[in-house]
């Protein structure tokens, strides 16, 4: 799946490393559930369980590991990256866990416990019920008859980055996702930048530098990225090293995206001289008026249709009147 929310990415790219996500567990599961896993099997699995309406709008992570007796259990992430809680989120975990074992019936395989997850990170704390059954207004004679489970819930909203838990790696991930719905984030964004820069000396950690840096300047309006490169500069050589970096792969990134335009201009004007050839070789001189609409029509699409048209049209009026209506559809 294409994750193009910058939430969803940063998440992904942070609790899709094997480390973050262990000790997350280590950290905020609790601990007769934590007891029971044996963490040293843990296994991000590939692939999505959520359709393709949702995909704009959440990111799952599967991950699966044995149980300390053998057996195995399924741990679904669900990331609510939303700056306010949702009261159906535990309706979007039923789906995904029964998503879940489908995918098992169908492999013909047991089925195994699914253990619901959400981290938030929004303006407010979360008010929303970590039960299902809080969803259903029904008499207490039917509950039995209801669906009812019970979702982990890490609220990072309201804590500071002294009370986050965990080894370097987590703590920034977290401090990250708290930090990005804060109206402060301005006036807190340099002791966040120190923080990420404790990764500097970790093994990738100038990459991973690199990701939070592009989440900080792209998923909120409250940093601009003039102010990022001044936190950036105060931090000595290692971040004028990190900037001049990401300088470069910003430019790099401008190369390539104006190689591909050229090329994609080209193609255009390859397709704009055919029709043009193509009709002037069948019809005789062509029109002024018609090179005008010819050339102004850069939709690759349109502009192969054209030249379909200009190979078979019986005579240049018929030619014209569907360069007409192609023209008036784009």
């Amino acid at each position: 799946m294409s994750v193009q929310n910058p939430h969803d990415r940063f998440f992904r790219e942070s609790f899709g490393r094997l480390d973050i996500a262990r000790n997350y567990l280590e950290e905020y599961l609790p601990p007769p559930v934590l007891a029971l896993l044996d963490l040293d099997t843990l296994a991000l699995q590939e692939g999505t369980f959520i359709d393709e309406a949702m995909q704009a709008h959440q990111t799952d992570l599967l991950y699966q590991v044995q149980l300390q007796d053998g057996d195995t259990a399924t741990i679904y992430f669900l990331f609510e990256h939303k700056s306010y809680p949702d009261p159906l989120v535990a309706l979007q975990l039923l789906r995904y866990m029964v998503s879940q074992w489908q995918q098992q019936v169908k492999a013909k395989e047991p089925l195994t416990p699914v253990i619901p997850l959400v981290i938030y990170h929004g303006e407010r704390a979360w008010q929303v019920a970590t039960e299902f059954a809080a969803l259903l207004a029904v008499p207490q004679a039917l509950r039995p008859y209801q669906p009812h489970f019970h979702y982990h819930l890490s609220d990072f909203s309201h804590l500071s980055d002294e009370s986050i838990r965990g080894e370097i790696w987590l703590r920034v991930s977290l401090s990250v996702l708290r930090a990005i719905f804060n109206p402060q984030l301005r006036h807190q964004l340099e002791p966040l930048v120190k923080l990420v820069f404790q990764l500097h000396s970790q093994q990738t950690g100038v990459a991973y530098i690199r990701t939070i840096l592009y989440y900080l300047s792209d998923a909120t309006e409250r940093v601009k990225r003039e102010e990022l490169e001044q936190v950036l500069l105060r931090q000595g050589a290692e971040g004028e090293r990190v900037m001049t970096t990401i300088a470069q792969e910003y430019i790099q990134e401008g190369i390539q995206l104006g190689i591909e335009q050229g090329i994609e201009q080209g193609r255009i004007q390859n397709l704009q001289d055919n029709i043009l050839d193509l009709l002037e070789i069948r019809f005789g001189e062509v029109d002024e008026a018609v090179e005008v609409v010819v050339t102004a029509v850069t939709h690759p699409d349109i502009l192969r249709q054209l030249l379909r048209e200009a190979a078979t049209a019986v005579s240049l009026a018929v030619f014209v009147e569907k360069l007409g209506a192609l023209t008036t559809a784009e």
